[in-house]
């Protein structure tokens, strides 16, 4: 039998804050994700108050005053399939001066209340990420996705930001675009280029489980109907044979710095490489040691970042 272990850290020690708790667990501790809250329609009410909306989509500014509100009631969470690594992590916090609660669950159980959380992501009005089991008629204005469990933590925050970024350039390839998906996870990023601007799209990933989570969501956004030739591929066999005109890499910073060399190359002269994974304050190594590109655009929301490169 599989568990999940959960650490919630129920009060924090001083001067501890949110984006030292996040790189504490994401990167030194290997965390796999960070759970996010869902909130339903009442509990939006009670918190938005005069602001509150019935209905309809919410906007963005709305949405962040909501998330502000929620992040000073809500004890941060972190989950992990290792054991030791998640008690490794609670120790640490206790002796930080946190309180924290450690809990197991079956993973077939978390699997099942974590679906129940997911809802869609709308990052414009043409632009939406909506779960499979809530499809409809295929529309290329909407990704479906089955997501795998990092999907709806922390990731999800930057899947927004490479989204966004992608949205607002998505006219600049024109109709022939090659795009990499690295670290693609379960292929959110390329799935949308590929249905909105046309892209054929190679995705690679270090993780089979991922690759086949990718292939499901091909299959629910009906790949067949759009460019042929798209490529599933695990990184130990990933080589550069022609480089793309937008690259997406939302991955950690330690693996952004370590594949530099591999994204680079990965990357056509002028062409684009959208950058996420990033807490605020990471971004700047990134930026020093991407030496071959420019930087057209930084996006943030709350703690996340995520970096728009031309190439030099």
């Amino acid at each position: 039998m599989e568990y999940i272990y959960i650490v919630a850290v129920k009060k924090t020690g001083q001067n501890l804050g949110v984006e030292a708790m996040d790189q504490l667990a994401l990167k030194k501790f290997e965390s796999s994700g960070k759970i996010d809250f869902n909130l339903d329609e009442e509990a939006v009410d009670e918190i938005l108050g005069k602001d509150a909306y019935c209905g309809g989509d919410i906007p963005e500014e709305v949405l962040l005053k909501l998330e502000e509100a929620m992040a000073k009631n809500i004890s941060p969470s972190f989950y992990w399939e290792d054991e030791a690594l998640a008690n490794a992590f609670g120790d640490h916090m206790v002796e930080l001066g946190c309180e924290v609660e450690i809990t197991q669950e079956e993973k077939s159980d978390w699997n099942k209340s974590w679906r129940k959380s997911f809802s869609e992501i709308v990052v414009t009005n043409d632009l939406k990420v909506v779960p499979s089991w809530e499809m409809g008629e295929d529309s290329s204005q909407e990704v479906y996705i089955y997501p795998g469990m990092g999907f709806g933590t922390g990731n999800h925050e930057t899947t927004y930001l490479c989204l966004k970024i992608f949205s607002e350039l998505r006219e600049t390839w024109g109709e022939d675009l090659e795009c990499l998906d690295f670290g693609c996870g379960s292929g959110i990023l390329g799935i949308a280029a590929m249905k909105q601007a046309n892209a054929r799209v190679d995705f690679v990933d270090i993780d089979k489980d991922a690759l086949d989570n990718c292939l499901m969501n091909l299959n629910s956004n009906s790949y067949q109907n759009y460019r042929e030739g798209h490529g599933l591929i695990l990184r130990d066999r990933y080589q550069v044979k022609k480089p793309y005109s937008l690259v997406f890499a939302n991955i950690l910073e330690n693996i952004l710095l370590e594949e530099y060399s591999v994204l680079k190359n990965s990357v056509l002269n002028e062409g684009h490489l959208i950058v996420s994974g990033l807490l605020s304050g990471q971004e700047k190594a990134i930026i020093e040691a991407y030496v071959d590109f420019n930087l057209l655009k930084t996006e943030t929301r709350g703690d996340w970042v995520a970096l728009l490169f031309q190439k030099a």
